[in-house]
């Protein structure tokens, strides 16, 4: 019996060692292609390799990710770049780990029969656009740095999670995200013409990954862990595409594969710049985070501008601090 006792005890105390944390993670949005690098870390075991059982949780917009990871109920999370700083510029605690798009992957798409390759192109055009939202606010930025007035344009106030409009001739072009709504067009059929925001000045991040200040200061081992693995998963998705497509339908097998694929082609870039070739993926620079907030604080999105010390750290980085 003393025998048995002491086995039954030496088997508790090894699932005990080999308990898993459990880390509830908040996406910005519902599971996309986009979101992949965090499911190929999942599926891998890269979570599970540095003790964490990650909960990846759908999200319902960066704005609102940002306010449950800064009031703490969620600790880890993912928002846009814009959400971060505008939730900073209202005292929202929380802090950018690492950014994963690099850039804002908006983009005006039309048709290439419309033979729209430059922004002069838009000038007397009807654009389909969210009136409001936050890919009109960063084409208001693209126009001004063109010296385009949204005068000499004919905005078109329609939801542009859908290019039916487009295909239907109800307007000349919309705004939309490159690996998304003009990947479906392509899928269709249609050769599409992209005048991406970021090859025009509109230099913003996009997608990071971000932490709960208060929780950040207390588990500081945990939060390495956490950005070690989901980057270690995100630069695996971009070395093995077809693992990343994989690991996603693993996890969301309603979604179309075709697409998933198409979408990812056209995602890899955004993840890349000259920042991640030289501290890897995941980079983030005070200067980039500095034109992010300039353009936010001259479109009136913010009244003040933040310490951007508030904004984001590096120390996290799995290479240690930049």
């Amino acid at each position: 019996m003393k025998w048995i006792a002491f086995a039954l005890g030496f088997i508790a105390l090894s699932c005990a060692g080999t308990d898993e944390t459990p880390v509830p993670f908040i996406l910005d949005w519902k599971a996309q292609m986009e979101h992949a690098g965090f499911f190929v870390a999942q599926q891998k075991g890269f979570y599970e390799q540095e003790g964490l059982e990650v909960e990846i949780l759908d999200g319902s917009g960066a704005p609102t990710a940002a306010r449950v990871v800064g009031n703490g109920t969620y600790k880890l999370g993912v928002a846009s770049g814009a959400a971060t700083v505008m939730a900073r510029a209202r005292t929202i605690p929380i802090v950018s780990l690492a950014v994963i798009n690099q850039q804002t992957p908006v983009v005006v798409y039309s048709l290439t029969e419309k033979d729209i390759t430059t922004p002069a192109d838009l000038i007397g055009k009807r654009i389909g656009v969210n009136i409001g939202g936050t890919k009109h606010r960063e084409f208001q930025a693209f126009l001004r740095r063109q010296n385009i007035s949204e005068d000499d344009i004919q905005l078109m106030g329609m939801s542009e999670a859908s290019p039916a409009p487009l295909l239907a001739g109800q307007v000349d072009a919309m705004l939309g995200y490159t690996e998304d709504q003009p990947v479906t067009v392509e899928l269709q059929g249609h050769a599409v013409n992209r005048l991406a925001l970021s090859d025009y000045g509109i230099e913003i991040y996009s997608t990071n990954i971000i932490a709960n200040a208060a929780f950040l200061e207390e588990n500081p081992d945990l939060v390495k862990r956490f950005l070690r693995a989901s980057l270690r998963g995100w630069q695996h998705a971009v070395d093995h595409p077809d693992d990343a497509v994989a690991a996603y339908m693993a996890a969301r097998p309603e979604s179309d594969e075709e697409f998933n694929r198409a979408n990812f082609k056209y995602l890899i870039p955004l993840l890349q710049s000259a920042d991640t070739r030289q501290f890897g993926l995941g980079a983030q620079t005070k200067a980039k985070w500095q034109q992010t907030q300039d353009i936010l604080h001259s479109l009136g999105l913010i009244d003040q501008k933040v310490d951007l010390n508030l904004i984001f750290t590096t120390a996290f980085m799995p290479k240690g601090e930049r």
